[in-house]
């Protein structure tokens, strides 16, 4: 799926390194989603010095190594 993040150039940068985000859910079980991070490109938004990400993100499993 293609997603877009808005936010500050800090913000967007914490997000933008990152190869998997995990994502809290509201209402899907389970509560927490871990998604692998493709293809990023950051727009600089025309308003008030904010920035947007866009990125295609790949739902994945994370196993317990330990």
């Amino acid at each position: 799926m293609r997603v877009c993040f808005h936010g500050t150039s800090e913000e967007i940068a914490l997000v933008a390194g990152r190869p998997m985000l995990v994502l809290l859910t509201a209402r899907d079980l389970p509560r927490l989603r871990v998604f692998e991070v493709f293809h990023p490109h950051v727009l600089r938004h025309p308003y008030q010095e904010r920035y947007r990400l866009c990125a295609e993100l790949t739902e994945t499993e994370v196993t317990d190594h330990a």
